[in-house]
């Protein structure tokens, strides 16, 4: 039996809920359950409704691994010596799994710990995940959209770094991050005609062609009012252009009640290597304004306009880009 002092356990705890992001909780909540119980791995594998367990991350020794293990999630947790632990919401769904390796049984009193740990774990994911949705539409906020663009712009940077070293495959032919900013059109005029009910249906209905246009993997964010924003993973330009014609397409068509028909801007820019968020929301706001000044209910991109002399990149003397509509 692993024993630890109470005010080492207060500690560990005190460090486990330490966080203001989802994914490190994750990490410190293996990273408590290694320092507490040293077992030889343990790793994490969230549930979804359709498929089964996926891994995400695992940590043997001191070291961290988001590489996926070679065996499935049912080989590993069937082997011998492998004791798997639910962790169950406070809804009673069973949110993930955490399967451990280790020499020795648990006895009574780490399972038992084992227990708290993940009641402890539970409600503060609660606490993080409330603070990072929309609570009219359940996509993630602003104030996530921040926090969450700078990491994936940071993991842009890596891999493009780790490409370029590796010499793998030429950059050209790697997929490509994509800013998509969304705008309804004549909100204001659904609210002023219908009612801020039905406004609040129409941004309900809007959030879920997001959710089923797009994959569990892209970012879906609404910024307030009509406006959404959306990072997306695509292969190429051109798949980039029928994604967000897509949705458009699937915006136009759809019979909201009471409404009728309504449509969105979508204004759309690159992520590069070298992005900065401040640039890029720039970017796609720019793309956005145009597609709302020429006729509205279609898709632009940034860097399409820019080619084709629509709009023109200058920097000012603090070296951040501006821009103008060219006529």
């Amino acid at each position: 039996m692993v024993t630890i002092p109470l005010q080492e356990v207060v500690g560990k705890i005190a460090a486990l809920t330490d966080h203001r992001d989802v994914d490190m909780l994750e990490v410190s909540l293996l990273k408590t359950v290694n320092e507490m119980l040293k077992p030889t791995w343990a790793a994490i594998f969230h549930v979804s409704e359709n498929d089964p367990p996926e891994f995400s991350v695992r940590i043997c020794g001191e070291e961290l691994s988001h590489e996926a293990p070679a065996e499935t999630f049912s080989a590993l947790a069937s082997s011998q010596g492998i004791t798997a632990f639910s962790i169950v919401s406070r809804n009673r769904e069973v949110i993930a799994y955490l399967l451990m390796s280790r020499e020795n049984s648990l006895n009574p009193a780490e399972h038992q710990m084992m227990s708290a740990l993940f009641r402890i774990y539970d409600n503060y994911l609660s606490v993080l995940k409330d603070s990072q949705i929309d609570r009219l539409t359940g996509l993630l906020n602003r104030h996530t959209f921040d926090f969450q663009l700078e990491k994936a712009l940071n993991l842009i940077r890596d891999a493009y770094k780790d490409e370029k070293a590796t010499h793998q495959r030429r950059l050209k032919d790697a997929g490509s991050f994509f800013l998509g900013e969304i705008d309804i059109d004549h909100f204001k005029r659904i609210n002023d005609s219908f009612g801020h009910l039905y406004g609040d249906e129409v941004l309900l209905i809007i959030a879920r062609i997001l959710q089923s246009t797009f994959r569990k993997s892209d970012l879906i964010y609404r910024f307030g009012g009509e406006e959404f924003v959306l990072i997306v993973y695509v292969d190429n330009d051109t798949e980039a252009d029928m994604t967000f014609e897509r949705l458009r397409r699937t915006v136009e068509n759809h019979a909201f009640p009471q409404v009728g028909k309504v449509t969105v801007s979508i204004g759309v820019t690159r992520i590069g290597n070298s992005s900065m968020p401040i640039e890029l929301l720039g970017h796609a706001d720019q793309a956005l304004y145009y597609a709302k000044q020429n006729g509205r209910n279609q898709v632009c991109f940034y860097e399409k306009l820019l080619a084709d002399k629509k709009l023109h990149a200058h920097k000012n003397s603090d070296d951040v880009t501006m821009f103008e509509e060219q006529s």
